[in-house]
């Protein structure tokens, strides 16, 4: 099976139920592995880096610095409650779709057109357009989690691709583009009504 993220649990975690281990310490290690913590690395663009500390600061500013939350906090807690939202979709299906469309939408606006002559048959030239992908930079940002949040999104992951074969996604994709969609959302002008929610998530945390 190919790793759904560069810690690939869940191939660990059949590997280990294959060995069908017994035992006082096998049973103590499954135990502190489950609630052991791992961390997950994801690259975000540097514009989404500085737009979503700017929300942030908005965010600690609205609250008289009562609330304080890093880029780490948020993308923590965006994944939760992405996780929340598996746990209530009526269509798994749907929200797999959902994601895989936002992947696709993305890729395509982080690819520029170039027009460049070409030979296209033999004697004939023609000036030929082509995507190719823009030299984005990025920032890797690393956020720490309970080893069973991690192995809930690669099932979610996994899940996804028995229903469809062709559906490909890591967890570190798929974190990347929660953050960077909600973002955007931030971006169209709904931010004041985005930190109320942030706002409240994160007090019930």
């Amino acid at each position: 099976m190919k790793p759904l993220s560069k810690m690939d649990l869940l191939s660990k975690g059949l590997h280990n139920l294959a060995e069908n281990k017994k035992g006082l310490y096998s049973f103590l290690l499954a135990k502190f592995e489950k609630y052991a913590r791992n961390e997950l690395s994801i690259k975000l663009p540097y514009y989404e880096v500085l737009r979503a500390n700017s929300f942030l600061d908005d965010i600690m500013e609205l609250t008289d610095h009562t609330v304080y939350l890093t880029l780490e906090d948020l993308i923590a807690l965006l994944y939760h409650q992405f996780l929340l939202q598996v746990r209530g979709a009526a269509k798994f299906s749907t929200l797999g779709q959902k994601i895989l469309n936002k992947k696709i939408e993305l890729a395509e606006k982080e690819q520029k057109i170039v027009t460049t002559f070409e030979e296209i048959n033999p004697n004939h030239w023609a000036l030929v357009e082509k995507k190719i992908p823009s030299k984005m930079k990025t920032k890797q940002v690393t956020v720490e989690f309970h080893r069973k949040y991690l192995e809930r999104g690669e099932i979610f992951l996994y899940d996804l691709i028995k229903i469809s074969p062709k559906f490909s996604m890591t967890l570190e994709e798929l974190v990347s583009i929660l953050v960077i969609d909600f973002i955007q959302e931030v971006e169209k002008g709904n931010s004041k009504k985005v930190m109320d929610q942030i706002i409240k998530a994160f007090e019930q945390t």
